[in-house]
């Protein structure tokens, strides 16, 4: 083998482990994150229930003498890292699952827009429900995005067509009117802008108790499966 070839050989050999490197760091560093986050809610558990006051300190033998001692023994991590993550929780009010799956570093984009524009927020996690590698960088601009604007655009539209009864025009602008004095996007004429209007009203609808019922019934007998969405359950 000529030194040219040997040369050639080593530096690939030498870009593959790089490589392999920096995709272990990148599964280490998402595995600490979930994990971390894990952490967080199993302590976030502990607080909520006082379970740290049945539990004996193993230096003094004696029972912990408040929740920051027993962090300080047994969670070893700082205790202003371990509350910033259970105000998070507290503000995401997310599924624990759902939290370990985002990540420590993503939920903290998404607590901004928990404060600031929380009806946003359930598409942003399903976003990265269906994206579960999206990076750091990519919630940050979706959050940034709809808290400067609350104009959340996950890249993809389906036109939908409605005819509306001349006499009924005023009524849909005017809720359009309202949407728009409550979450204002940049351009409420066009039709992304009265989309997104739409969208909410629909998320209102769904989020009250009778229709959530509905829907249950519905998805529970295949309403939605392979896009079926012309689809009747019978009355009790």
């Amino acid at each position: 083998m000529t030194a040219a070839a040997m040369v050639k050989v080593s530096s690939l050999k030498l870009r593959k482990e790089i490589q392999d490197l920096a995709n272990d760091l990148q599964s280490i560093e998402k595995e600490a994150e979930s994990k971390l986050v894990r952490l967080s809610n199993l302590v976030h558990e502990v607080q909520q229930k006082q379970l740290f006051r049945e539990w004996i300190d193993s230096k003094t033998k004696k029972p912990f003498k408040s929740f920051e001692d027993w962090i300080k023994r047994d969670v070893r991590q700082s205790k202003s890292s371990v509350y910033r993550f259970i105000g998070v929780k507290e503000h995401l009010r997310l599924p624990n699952a759902t939290l370990e799956l985002i990540g420590k570093s993503r939920c903290f984009e998404l607590v901004k827009v928990a404060k600031e524009k929380p009806k946003m927020l359930g598409r942003i996690v399903k976003e990265i429900e269906k994206h579960p590698d999206m990076p750091v960088y990519q919630v940050q601009q979706m959050a940034t995005q709809v808290l400067n604007d609350a104009h959340f655009d996950s890249g993809s539209y389906e036109r939908f067509d409605f005819a509306i009864r001349v006499e009924d025009v005023p009524d849909i602008r005017k809720a359009f009117a309202v949407m728009q004095a409550q979450e204002p996007v940049k351009n409420p004429e066009a039709a992304a802008g009265r989309g997104m209007h739409l969208v909410s009203l629909c998320q209102d609808y769904l989020s009250r108790a009778p229709e959530r019922k509905v829907l249950k019934r519905l998805e529970e007998a295949g309403a939605f499966q392979n896009g079926n969405t012309n689809f009747k359950i019978e009355e009790d």
